[in-house]
């Protein structure tokens, strides 16, 4: 009786969390500005960006943001061009979308893990806007990658249903953010010490945006539901099965990386697992198709 009572509290906490307390469109919208380079007008008045209880809707906020992409990878296959071209504007496009927000991650963990030898020279090397060549290389490798997959996933299953399992693909990979942000302690716990030019974060991640904690997280892990059924009747129950494995495995291993190289999360660090995440599951569908 006693554990039935905790269920339907924590239960009760999920729904409050997604349809009162932290209205779900203001939340979707407050997500997508963050994620995205979308000109989503913002009142002047508007409080700033507050995540610990309003990161649930990172799965809307991915599904919206691949809307352009899916329909440029639809226009393009439409407009005749072979699907190798079309991935590649549709890659391009979800670029321009995000600003390269977790490209930029990517690169910048690269460059921090394999360039650096402490933990301190690592995350200095983060924080450092130039980027070196093992993040080039990375980003070469990473882009290469989803253009070819998502070609491959084109001839397979066609651009229309490509165009609806990219968009899946995109909200599933958002709440991938959500993980090691929620499970792993930021790995800056002294930016307040940094001066000049470095000072552009002042605080760690959690510490200007704040921090998911349960009930978000598990608001967050509902919101996915229709990216999953979404993939399960595109591609198939088992497809769907494999690439949500491979998906997670992306997610432990990279969090795994993170806690050994630096103790924790940064924003490169979950940007980073945006993208590779988005990676375990085109290999998961294209390997399963």
């Amino acid at each position: 009786m006693c554990a039935r009572r905790i269920q339907r509290r924590c239960l009760r906490h999920v729904v409050e969390n997604m349809i009162s307390v932290r209205n779900i469109v203001g939340a979707t919208l407050a997500s997508t500005v963050f994620l995205s380079r979308l000109p989503i007008p913002t009142s002047a008045d508007s409080k700033p960006l507050d995540f610990t209880k309003t990161a649930h809707a990172f799965p809307l906020a991915g599904a919206v943001i691949a809307i352009i992409p899916a329909i440029v990878l639809w226009a393009t296959t439409a407009l005749g061009l072979n699907s190798m071209i079309a991935a590649t504007l549709c890659v391009t496009s979800m670029i321009a979308v995000t600003g390269a927000l977790h490209e930029d991650g990517l690169a910048d963990l690269i460059d921090g893990f394999w360039g650096g030898h402490t933990k301190e020279c690592k995350l200095e090397i983060m924080r450092d806007s130039a980027i070196g060549t093992y993040g080039v290389l990375a980003l070469i490798l990473s882009v290469s990658l989803r253009v070819m997959l998502l070609s491959v996933l084109i001839e397979a299953i066609g651009a229309s249903a490509a165009a609806l399992a990219l968009i899946a693909m995109a909200s599933l990979s958002r709440f991938a953010i959500l993980q090691p942000w929620y499970l792993l302690p930021p790995a800056r716990t002294h930016d307040a010490d940094v001066s000049g030019d470095s000072k552009k974060e002042v605080s760690s991640l959690s510490g200007r945006f704040g921090r998911p904690d349960k009930e978000t997280f598990i608001a967050a892990s509902v919101l996915t539901f229709p990216a999953i059924i979404l993939l399960i009747y595109l591609c198939s129950f088992q497809s769907a099965l494999i690439a949500l494995a491979l998906f997670q495995v992306c997610i432990i291993a990279l969090s795994a990386l993170c806690k050994n190289h630096i103790g924790g999360h940064t924003g490169d660090t979950l940007g980073a697992t945006q993208q590779l995440s988005e990676l375990g599951l085109l290999f998961g569908l294209v390997l399963t198709i």
